[in-house]
């Protein structure tokens, strides 16, 4: 378990992020940041789980509902604070030139 850590939390994603062809796709990138994010629920698990239980490495149940509720509040929260805001600076003076440019 510790190897598979050390490489799934590190060797891999550096080794994915050192090509400058992944980082211009944010589709691979997003997949490549949940692959982090999944490896260090793997680790947070792997380091808390064995101190409660009897018996070796066990999931329960609790340990997916509760990260993915606090993920589904946060993106509440995220989305309800987001619409109280601008998503484009209005009272900017190069507003429309920023627009004007084409993208390549």
């Amino acid at each position: 378990m510790a190897i598979s850590l050390v490489v799934g939390h590190f060797a891999i994603p550096f080794t994915l992020l050192l090509s400058q062809d992944l980082k211009k796709r944010p589709s691979l990138l997003a997949k490549v940041a949940m692959f982090i994010i999944f490896m260090r629920l793997v680790d947070l698990i792997w380091l808390v789980v064995p101190e409660f239980r009897q018996g070796g490495f066990l999931i329960h149940w609790m340990d997916i509902a509760v990260p993915v509720g606090l993920i589904g509040i946060w993106l509440f929260l995220f989305a309800r604070n987001l619409r109280s805001r601008a998503l484009l600076p209005l009272n900017d003076p190069y507003y429309k030139e920023a627009f004007a440019h084409e993208a390549h």
